[in-house]
């Protein structure tokens, strides 16, 4: 283990640095097979963002693909253009709201009843998505469901370590991945463009959407999960994380890159695979980094190859660690507000389940009901 200046390098960081893959392969494979996206520039925005949040915040403060833009341009296979459009009119929004004083007292009002809810709906969300996904292997997913749960605390062989490397072994042993495909190779990023056309389309029939998504759970949640984790950490406020959307959403689009956002799960995996500091964010970024610039078409294949029931079985221990903090701190006379947020989330989205949340909540202020 190596500790410079707040930063730890050690095999549990870098376990960690892998807990948020269960949300980022999936959408990374759906961009690039889908919609078009370059493995380089794709990797190369992630990575650089990464890097930049790690070196700032020395947190593990994960990105995520923005999941309304993601859903809604793999089902449709909008062009690449399209989503970087859709991305980039985002950024511009949460740049202007970053400037706002009075957003962070505004956000400090939302009861945390909703907000512990909106965290275990994630969680009822992720075990859902996992389920079906290890349902494709299930004997086998049992089985290292149990090694990966024995594994969880330990030191030398961390859970998501091994989950990733016997991931590749199996594409490997299985043939679904040949070596030969792996090849080293310099590839630079391009300047990518996009139209007004393609802003304000991808805007309208996703984007809207999404800053509701982002409210509650790249910016509410988050930095509910982050203050509980991190409780001297009062310094991270949610303007800083309204801020680095803006400009990470503003900036990476120009080279290619996903429409990301910060988010509690992506905090949840890493920290529950054992990021502690920001070198699990400086690794992983790094690493992807690499990836972009000199194995770029070598990615497809890499991607494709690796078996969805690992990512399952990835996402069901994240949620189990996004959904033991949603009752933290909650009073008897607020757990119906947690409940339905949380289920209204599950059954339709964060955005409404939020909504739903908050007017039950005034309701029982008012004493108009009693439960």
């Amino acid at each position: 283990m190596v500790v410079i200046r707040g930063f730890e390098f050690s095999i549990r960081e870098f376990a960690g640095s892998f807990g948020d893959f269960g949300t980022l392969i999936p959408f990374t494979i759906g961009y690039i097979t889908l919609c078009g996206f370059s493995p380089n520039g794709l990797l190369l925005g992630i990575g650089l963002t990464n890097v930049l949040l790690a070196l700032i915040y020395r947190l593990p403060l994960a990105v995520q693909p923005q999941k309304v833009i993601g859903t809604v341009s793999l089902a449709e296979r909008w062009p690449m253009s399209r989503v970087l459009g859709a991305g980039f009119s985002v950024g511009l929004i949460w740049v202007v709201l970053s400037f706002s004083r009075r957003f962070n007292s505004l956000l400090g009002r939302v009861p945390s009843s909703v907000v512990r809810g909106i965290q275990l709906g994630l969680a009822f969300t992720l075990v859902l998505v996992g389920a079906e996904l290890v349902a494709q292997n299930l004997l086998i997913s049992m089985a290292l469901m149990i090694l990966a749960f024995m594994l969880l605390r330990n030191r030398y062989l961390p859970a998501a370590l091994f989950l990733v490397f016997f991931g590749f072994a199996y594409a490997l042993i299985t043939g679904s991945l040949n070596i030969a495909d792996i090849a080293i190779g310099l590839s630079l990023p391009q300047l990518h463009i996009f139209s007004i056309s393609d802003m304000f389309y991808g805007f309208v029939y996703a984007g809207f959407a999404q800053l509701f998504l982002t409210l509650t759970n790249a910016v509410i949640a988050t930095i509910a999960l982050v203050h509980d984790l991190f409780p001297e950490r009062t310094d991270v406020t949610p303007s800083d994380l309204i801020a680095n959307m803006g400009a990470m959403n503003v900036v990476t689009p120009f080279v290619g890159g996903m429409p990301l956002c910060h988010g509690a799960g992506g905090l949840a995996s890493q920290y529950l695979f054992g990021a502690r500091t920001g070198g699990a964010l400086l690794m992983e970024g790094l690493m992807e980094i690499t990836l972009a610039l000199f194995f770029s078409d070598s990615l497809l294949a890499i991607f494709t190859s690796y078996p969805e029931f690992i990512i399952g079985i990835m996402l069901i221990l994240t949620s189990l660690e996004l959904g033991k903090t949603a009752f933290k701190e909650i009073e008897e006379t607020e757990a119906s507000v947690l409940v339905l947020t949380a289920l209204f989330s599950t059954a339709f989205n964060v955005a409404i389940g939020f909504v739903a949340g908050l007017i039950l909540y005034v309701v029982l202020e008012k004493d108009l009901i009693t439960v």
